[in-house]
């Protein structure tokens, strides 16, 4: 015969707890609710061999040489630059971000993380150059741009991306300028990645503008480019050629106060007609930067080449 199932009595004791957990409940509810601190993530941050250079992160302003450790939050993007010294050169990178080639490692560190950049003595020329950088707007016609590489650099302009040059130099002997070209997009394909690491489809940009990579990280991307440039020729004064949100990030990377930005003689921002958009907010003239606007098109080449040659050799020019 099968016995009925009996509760236990509970005693005294008990029956008072269970009673004030009755009127406790709702606030440890409200509690378990509230957002918990995200678990803290050790950095380890080095210079192999201890010499040639340093590394530093955005957005905030720290550089580390030749050992520190940092603590981040777990999962949090973090950007890095190598940044060497005066006759040294970025060589390449160890631990977490071997494998990257140019001078921006983007990662998102996770419990203990270890990384390392390595320098090397600089063996390039150290003659003075000019040089320009193309920055192209984001979904911009490349007409004009590809015009001015043609008639001005023999059609080669070698490309930039992630700080690394893609090509060999390509010089205009009557302006005595080396021309570059930026590829955006490696934060596109670090999201894109991702996204697809997880099976997601890919969101880009910030949540104020869905689809477009926030300005401050186009800065980046110009100054891993500048750096990159600054690899081949240490010597370098350099004029910077943009358009649209390019022209912006222009404008981000030469309001801060970085070795390379020292670099920089001039922006000139490039719009198309009747463009009253955001190349117009980027007429801000930069600290100690020259700055000219001109309306871009394939016919205005030569009066682009015209504005180049009165920025390269000055310092400060009125608008």
């Amino acid at each position: 015969m099968r016995h009925p199932y009996r509760f236990p009595v509970l005693n005294p004791g008990l029956k008072l707890f269970f009673a004030r957990l009755k009127w406790a409940l709702p606030g440890l509810l409200s509690l378990a609710v509230l957002p918990l601190p995200a678990p803290a993530a050790t950095l380890g941050v080095g210079v192999a061999g201890g010499l040639g250079g340093r590394i530093g992160n955005v957005p905030s302003a720290m550089e580390c040489a030749p050992y520190c450790i940092a603590e981040t939050s777990d999962g949090s993007l973090l950007s890095l630059f190598a940044l060497p010294d005066e006759g040294y050169r970025f060589d390449g990178w160890e631990g977490a971000c071997a494998g990257t080639l140019g001078p921006l490692c983007t990662l998102r560190p996770g419990g203990d993380t270890r990384l390392a950049a390595r320098f090397a003595k600089n063996q390039v020329s150290q003659a003075s150059a000019k040089a320009l950088l193309l920055l192209h707007g984001e979904g911009a016609k490349n007409t004009v741009w590809n015009e001015f590489a043609k008639q001005r650099f023999n059609d080669r302009c070698p490309v930039i991306y992630g700080g690394v040059v893609l090509g060999d130099d390509a010089y205009d002997p009557q302006n005595k300028a080396y021309c570059y070209r930026i590829a955006f997009g490696y934060y596109d394909l670090l999201q894109h990645g991702e996204a697809a690491a997880k099976g997601l489809p890919p969101s880009l940009g910030s949540p104020e503008k869905p689809g477009r990579v926030p300005v401050r990280q186009l800065a980046y991307e110009v100054r891993a480019a500048v750096l990159g440039i600054l690899g081949r020729h240490p010597k370098l004064s350099l004029t910077l050629v943009g358009q649209g949100r390019a022209a912006l990030a222009a404008q981000s990377f030469m309001q801060a106060d970085t070795a390379e930005r020292k670099r920089i003689v001039g922006l000139l921002v490039l719009q198309e007609p009747r463009d009253g958009g955001e190349s117009h907010r980027a007429a801000r003239r930069p600290k100690n930067v020259s700055l000219l606007k001109l309306q871009a098109g394939p016919e205005q080449v030569a009066k682009i080449s015209a504005a180049l040659t009165q920025l390269a050799p000055s310092r400060r020019m009125s608008r």
